[in-house]
């Protein structure tokens, strides 16, 4: 899968919006990652975040994973 150079924070906020809404599969949401330049995620259960990273390593999103 190729990843875009550039990130597209807006774009890649509405994928992750559909995508926890549960409207895409795993599979659809990585690939909305790539085209959107988001090459990794990382999730901190200390702090309960998941943080997004272009392949810059720029921090491009940090969302706070919500408890129960």
């Amino acid at each position: 899968m190729k990843i875009a150079l550039n990130s597209d924070k807006d774009k890649f906020s509405q994928y992750l919006k559909i995508h926890q809404q549960g409207e895409t599969d795993y599979f659809t949401f990585c690939k909305h990652c790539a085209e959107t330049g988001i090459e990794k995620w990382i999730v901190d259960l200390d702090k309960m975040t998941c943080s997004y990273y272009d392949t810059a390593k720029n921090e491009i999103l940090i969302e706070n994973i919500p408890t129960v």
